[in-house]
């Protein structure tokens, strides 16, 4: 029964992981010349690496029965921390905004200050909240998704041999 939800759960977040990486092609050059923004690009890779990794895991691991060698091990585990940090600031932000609403009101202020377009501040802020409710569950299903890597990873450990021995 986990493993169908495991499995279920694993194709749920792969559109996300694509939105991800080919974000990430698009603005590694713009990085370059904002330095800070490569915190961002440091976890929409390391999630989309993770979702990758744990595909792989499920199709050809443990569906497939192949052995996977350590580094698979290694880049799973990896990049699930990082998806890890990624998903408890996702889940924190929508809990921030929920407390404490003048932040979402700030930040629609400074996107209708700073923006050309004329939309009501009221619609800014509802698009903001719609976007942290997203967020907010993307984080939970990928938290639920963490937990259950590292279970299957403990479980089908057999399929992390070195391919050479």
């Amino acid at each position: 029964m986990k493993l169908t939800i495991y499995r279920v759960i694993s194709f749920l977040l792969l559109p996300m992981a694509i939105l991800f990486a080919v974000g990430f092609m698009v603005l590694i050059r713009a990085a370059f010349a904002n330095p800070p923004l490569f915190c961002s690009l440091f976890f929409a890779a390391g999630i989309a690496i993770y979702t990758f990794a744990s595909l792989n895991f499920l199709i050809k691991g443990i569906d497939g029965k192949k052995l996977l060698g350590r580094s698979s091990k290694e880049w799973l585990i990896v990049n699930a921390i990082v998806s890890i940090i990624y998903a408890v600031i996702a889940i924190s932000q929508r809990f921030v905004f929920a407390f404490n609403p003048s932040i979402v009101q700030q930040y629609a202020g400074m996107f209708k200050k700073n923006g050309e377009m004329k939309i009501p501040e009221a619609q800014i802020i509802q698009f903001i909240n719609g976007v942290s409710y997203f967020l907010l569950i993307y984080g939970i299903v990928l938290f639920v998704h963490i937990i259950l890597s590292f279970r299957y990873i403990k479980q089908y450990r057999y399929l992390f041999q070195n391919e050479k021995s």
